[in-house]
């Protein structure tokens, strides 16, 4: 999902326990590594967020 040739960095959070625990689960169930969790999920939110901006400008 990300680049293979990008330098590897850490990514620090401030979340609770529960939303932790619901996010590692939520990837086990499908199958997935946190990190193509992540990464599917920040593209998910930019295509939202895009979405949205073309809404608003578009009214």
């Amino acid at each position: 999902m990300g680049d293979d040739g990008a330098k590897l960095s850490n990514l620090n959070l401030k979340i609770t326990a529960d939303e932790r625990w619901a996010f590692k689960e939520l990837c086990v169930r499908h199958r997935m590594s946190q990190v193509d969790g992540f990464r599917l999920a920040a593209r998910l939110l930019e295509d939202h967020l895009e979405a949205n901006k073309k809404k608003s400008e578009g009214e």
